[in-house]
Protein backbone atom coordinates (compact mmCIF):
# COMPACT_ATOMS: atom_id res chain seq x y z
CA UNK A 1 0.00 0.00 0.00
CA UNK A 2 2.50 2.39 1.05
CA UNK A 3 4.83 1.31 -2.28
CA UNK A 4 1.44 2.35 -4.77
CA UNK A 5 0.97 5.64 -2.66
CA UNK A 6 4.76 6.60 -2.59
CA UNK A 7 4.69 6.20 -6.84
CA UNK A 8 1.52 8.08 -7.51
CA UNK A 9 2.98 11.08 -5.33
CA UNK A 10 6.36 10.83 -7.67
CA UNK A 11 4.25 10.26 -10.99
CA UNK A 12 2.35 13.35 -9.62
CA UNK A 13 5.59 15.29 -8.68
CA UNK A 14 7.57 14.17 -12.14
CA UNK A 15 4.21 15.38 -14.12
CA UNK A 16 4.20 18.82 -12.20
CA UNK A 17 7.88 18.76 -12.93
CA UNK A 18 7.38 18.34 -16.85
CA UNK A 19 4.73 20.45 -16.84
CA UNK A 20 6.88 23.34 -15.01
CA UNK A 21 9.81 22.75 -17.71
CA UNK A 22 7.58 23.02 -20.44
CA UNK A 23 6.16 26.89 -19.33
CA UNK A 24 9.43 27.49 -18.81
CA UNK A 25 10.77 26.39 -21.87
CA UNK A 26 7.60 27.94 -23.79
CA UNK A 27 8.36 31.78 -22.00
CA UNK A 28 12.35 31.56 -23.34
CA UNK A 29 11.41 31.07 -26.83
CA UNK A 30 8.82 33.19 -26.64
CA UNK A 31 11.52 35.71 -26.01
CA UNK A 32 14.34 34.61 -27.62
CA UNK A 33 12.66 32.78 -30.72
CA UNK A 34 9.07 32.26 -31.57
CA UNK A 35 5.84 34.86 -31.02
CA UNK A 36 3.22 34.76 -28.58
CA UNK A 37 0.94 32.33 -30.50
CA UNK A 38 3.08 29.39 -30.63
CA UNK A 39 1.69 27.45 -28.18
CA UNK A 40 -1.88 28.28 -29.46
CA UNK A 41 -0.01 26.60 -32.91
CA UNK A 42 1.22 23.76 -31.23
CA UNK A 43 -1.89 22.61 -29.43
CA UNK A 44 -3.83 22.71 -32.36
CA UNK A 45 -1.33 20.23 -33.95
CA UNK A 46 -1.08 17.83 -31.16
CA UNK A 47 -5.05 17.80 -31.19
CA UNK A 48 -4.99 16.91 -35.26
CA UNK A 49 -2.61 14.19 -34.19
CA UNK A 50 -5.18 12.47 -32.20
CA UNK A 51 -7.30 11.57 -35.06
CA UNK A 52 -5.34 9.54 -36.98
CA UNK A 53 -5.28 6.91 -33.89
CA UNK A 54 -7.77 3.76 -33.80
CA UNK A 55 -8.96 2.01 -30.40
CA UNK A 56 -6.30 0.95 -28.41
CA UNK A 57 -6.15 -3.00 -28.80
CA UNK A 58 -4.72 -3.41 -25.18
CA UNK A 59 -6.48 -0.59 -23.19
CA UNK A 60 -9.67 -0.81 -25.68
CA UNK A 61 -9.69 3.14 -25.61
CA UNK A 62 -9.62 5.55 -28.12
CA UNK A 63 -6.53 7.96 -27.48
CA UNK A 64 -9.10 11.23 -28.39
CA UNK A 65 -11.20 9.89 -25.72
CA UNK A 66 -8.72 9.88 -23.27
CA UNK A 67 -7.90 13.44 -24.28
CA UNK A 68 -11.23 14.83 -23.53
CA UNK A 69 -10.80 13.31 -20.27
CA UNK A 70 -7.36 14.99 -19.60
CA UNK A 71 -8.15 17.80 -20.86
CA UNK A 72 -11.59 18.58 -19.04
CA UNK A 73 -9.00 17.78 -15.66
CA UNK A 74 -6.58 20.61 -17.01
CA UNK A 75 -9.58 22.59 -17.84
CA UNK A 76 -10.87 22.32 -13.94
CA UNK A 77 -6.89 23.14 -12.47
CA UNK A 78 -7.09 26.09 -14.90
CA UNK A 79 -10.16 27.51 -13.50
CA UNK A 80 -9.60 26.72 -9.88
CA UNK A 81 -6.25 29.10 -10.37
CA UNK A 82 -8.58 31.40 -12.30
CA UNK A 83 -5.48 32.03 -14.93
CA UNK A 84 -7.58 32.59 -17.50
CA UNK A 85 -9.41 35.70 -15.62
CA UNK A 86 -5.91 36.85 -14.66
CA UNK A 87 -4.77 36.66 -18.08
CA UNK A 88 -8.27 38.69 -19.80
CA UNK A 89 -7.22 41.40 -16.75
CA UNK A 90 -3.65 41.95 -17.75
CA UNK A 91 -4.67 42.35 -21.33
CA UNK A 92 -7.30 45.02 -20.51
CA UNK A 93 -4.34 47.19 -19.61
CA UNK A 94 -2.32 49.05 -22.64
CA UNK A 95 0.71 48.92 -21.10
CA UNK A 96 3.23 46.66 -22.43
CA UNK A 97 4.57 44.69 -19.29
CA UNK A 98 0.84 43.86 -18.88
CA UNK A 99 0.79 42.35 -22.24
CA UNK A 100 3.80 40.61 -21.97
CA UNK A 101 2.49 38.88 -18.92
CA UNK A 102 -0.78 38.15 -20.31
CA UNK A 103 1.09 36.78 -23.03
CA UNK A 104 2.82 34.53 -20.63
CA UNK A 105 -0.23 33.29 -18.92
CA UNK A 106 -2.01 32.11 -22.18
CA UNK A 107 1.15 30.75 -23.01
CA UNK A 108 0.98 28.52 -19.72
CA UNK A 109 -2.63 27.57 -20.13
CA UNK A 110 -2.13 26.04 -23.54
CA UNK A 111 1.51 24.19 -22.60
CA UNK A 112 -0.91 22.88 -19.85
CA UNK A 113 -3.52 21.38 -22.18
CA UNK A 114 -0.83 20.51 -24.59
CA UNK A 115 0.76 18.16 -21.87
CA UNK A 116 -3.08 17.06 -21.23
CA UNK A 117 -2.94 15.90 -25.10
CA UNK A 118 0.38 14.40 -24.92
CA UNK A 119 -0.62 12.31 -21.68
CA UNK A 120 -3.21 10.44 -23.65
CA UNK A 121 -0.62 9.80 -26.53
CA UNK A 122 1.90 8.42 -24.20
CA UNK A 123 -0.67 6.47 -22.58
CA UNK A 124 -1.67 4.57 -26.04
CA UNK A 125 1.91 4.10 -27.15
CA UNK A 126 3.01 2.94 -23.55
CA UNK A 127 1.04 -0.51 -24.52
CA UNK A 128 3.32 -0.55 -27.90
CA UNK A 129 6.11 -0.70 -25.57
CA UNK A 130 4.43 -3.16 -23.67
CA UNK A 131 4.00 -5.28 -26.57
CA UNK A 132 7.26 -4.80 -28.35
CA UNK A 133 8.58 -5.73 -24.83
CA UNK A 134 6.89 -9.07 -24.61
CA UNK A 135 7.58 -10.07 -28.09
CA UNK A 136 11.42 -9.25 -27.42
CA UNK A 137 11.67 -10.78 -23.92
CA UNK A 138 10.12 -14.29 -25.32
CA UNK A 139 12.36 -14.28 -28.44
CA UNK A 140 15.52 -13.28 -26.09
CA UNK A 141 14.75 -16.32 -23.59
CA UNK A 142 14.02 -18.86 -26.57
CA UNK A 143 17.74 -17.38 -28.07
CA UNK A 144 19.28 -18.21 -24.19
CA UNK A 145 17.72 -21.66 -24.35
CA UNK A 146 19.64 -22.35 -27.94
CA UNK A 147 22.67 -20.65 -26.44
CA UNK A 148 22.69 -23.08 -22.80
CA UNK A 149 21.66 -25.77 -25.30
CA UNK A 150 24.46 -25.28 -27.28
CA UNK A 151 27.24 -24.21 -25.07
CA UNK A 152 27.35 -20.51 -25.84
CA UNK A 153 30.02 -17.70 -24.50
CA UNK A 154 28.08 -16.17 -21.86
CA UNK A 155 28.65 -12.62 -21.00
CA UNK A 156 27.90 -10.80 -18.18
CA UNK A 157 29.19 -7.36 -19.28
CA UNK A 158 26.74 -7.47 -22.35
CA UNK A 159 23.91 -8.29 -20.04
CA UNK A 160 24.59 -5.20 -17.80
CA UNK A 161 24.98 -3.01 -20.48
CA UNK A 162 21.96 -3.85 -22.08
CA UNK A 163 19.77 -3.99 -18.98
CA UNK A 164 20.98 -0.25 -18.30
CA UNK A 165 19.04 1.20 -21.22
CA UNK A 166 15.80 -0.52 -20.96
CA UNK A 167 13.96 1.93 -18.13
CA UNK A 168 16.19 5.52 -19.14
CA UNK A 169 15.13 4.73 -22.95
CA UNK A 170 11.54 4.54 -21.83
CA UNK A 171 11.61 8.13 -19.21
CA UNK A 172 14.08 9.85 -21.36
CA UNK A 173 11.48 9.09 -24.30
CA UNK A 174 7.96 10.32 -22.63
CA UNK A 175 9.75 12.94 -20.62
CA UNK A 176 11.19 14.22 -23.90
CA UNK A 177 8.16 13.84 -25.33
CA UNK A 178 6.02 15.35 -23.28
CA UNK A 179 8.43 18.61 -22.46
CA UNK A 180 9.29 19.21 -26.33
CA UNK A 181 9.03 22.91 -27.17
CA UNK A 182 8.01 21.88 -30.53
CA UNK A 183 5.43 19.73 -32.70
CA UNK A 184 6.45 16.51 -33.51
CA UNK A 185 3.99 13.62 -35.19
CA UNK A 186 4.03 10.70 -32.08
CA UNK A 187 4.97 7.89 -34.64
CA UNK A 188 8.20 9.78 -35.29
CA UNK A 189 8.90 9.99 -32.12
CA UNK A 190 8.20 6.71 -30.12
CA UNK A 191 8.90 4.43 -33.10
CA UNK A 192 12.65 4.43 -33.06
CA UNK A 193 12.63 4.48 -29.37
CA UNK A 194 10.23 1.59 -29.65
CA UNK A 195 12.91 -0.35 -31.70
CA UNK A 196 15.78 0.55 -29.28
CA UNK A 197 13.44 -0.74 -26.20
CA UNK A 198 13.01 -3.89 -28.01
CA UNK A 199 16.69 -4.12 -28.67
CA UNK A 200 17.79 -3.85 -25.03
CA UNK A 201 15.11 -6.06 -23.83
CA UNK A 202 15.84 -8.78 -26.47
CA UNK A 203 19.84 -8.45 -25.70
CA UNK A 204 18.91 -8.44 -21.85
CA UNK A 205 16.81 -12.05 -22.05
CA UNK A 206 19.36 -13.46 -24.36
CA UNK A 207 22.32 -12.94 -22.80
CA UNK A 208 20.94 -13.75 -19.64
CA UNK A 209 22.83 -15.93 -17.14
CA UNK A 210 22.58 -19.68 -18.42
CA UNK A 211 22.30 -21.09 -15.10
CA UNK A 212 20.72 -19.75 -12.00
Amino acid sequence: MQTTVGNVFRFTGWSLIAIGVSILVEWVGMVKFWGPDHSRKILELEITYLGAYNRNLITGLYPQDVAVTFMTWADKAVSILHLREVSNWFAGDVNSVTQVIAYGLDAMINTIFIFAVRSAICISALSGFVLVGLVAFIDGLVERDIRKACGGIESAMLYHRAKRIVVPTLFLSFGGYLTAPISIHPTLVFLPVMTVFAVAVFVTAKSFKKFL
